[in-house]
């Protein structure tokens, strides 16, 4: 069942995490993020509020994994955005980023705050959560001192919270099942001051 969000009671919110190359760590999360903004009744997240008009049908948890792969295996409009645009740049890896970006931006001006994952963040998720982080929109972030993070270093997340305390929140967790509190009273915390 597809049920109306009103816009007046819940928070706009950007889940985010890696996208491209994620594992089931990262589809865990945001999955989990996802459906606890959708049971709460306290926010939503605006790409799954976007796409969800696209795949209105689709079983949730089903439509949940698909909205953390990147937008240009399932937006519907991707075929004839690509076609029209196509000559607009120089090559396919310009091209996939205009359209993404183009998404995004809208995903993230929309959102009030944001909520990320970031045991398998790259170099987007930092400049994504900079983004919020310069706009002054409330961060939460999670990580896990347990995963190993190749590639990663979890100082410079855990600096996010040292550099920015007043817009990021940032808590670690060992399993995927704390995560759902920690939003919901988060969000909690927020709703009265955004």
């Amino acid at each position: 069942m597809n049920m109306a969000i009103d816009r007046n009671r819940v928070i706009p919110c950007y889940v985010s995490g890696k996208g491209m190359h994620a594992t089931d760590a990262t589809w865990r999360f945001k999955t989990t993020v996802m459906e606890v903004l959708q049971s709460s009744g306290l926010g939503y997240d605006t790409r799954y509020d976007y796409y969800r008009k696209q795949f209105p049908d689709m079983i949730a948890a089903e439509f949940s994994r698909m909205v953390c792969d990147p937008i240009e295996y399932y937006d519907k409009d991707w075929p004839g955005w690509r076609l029209e645009n196509k000559n607009r740049f120089e090559n396919e890896d310009e091209l996939v980023t205009a359209f993404f970006l183009e998404r995004d931006r809208v995903f993230q001006s929309d959102a009030r705050v944001a909520i990320f994952g970031f045991d398998e963040a790259g170099f987007g998720s930092g400049v994504n959560v900079m983004r919020f982080v310069h706009s002054g929109k409330p961060v939460l972030g999670f990580y896990n001192p347990d995963r190993f993070h190749k590639g990663h270093n979890i100082h410079n997340v855990i600096q996010l919270a040292m550099d920015y305390p007043d817009v990021v929140t940032l808590r670690r967790y060992r399993d995927v099942d704390e995560i759902s509190a920690h939003v919901v009273a988060w969000l909690g915390d927020w709703s009265s001051t955004i």
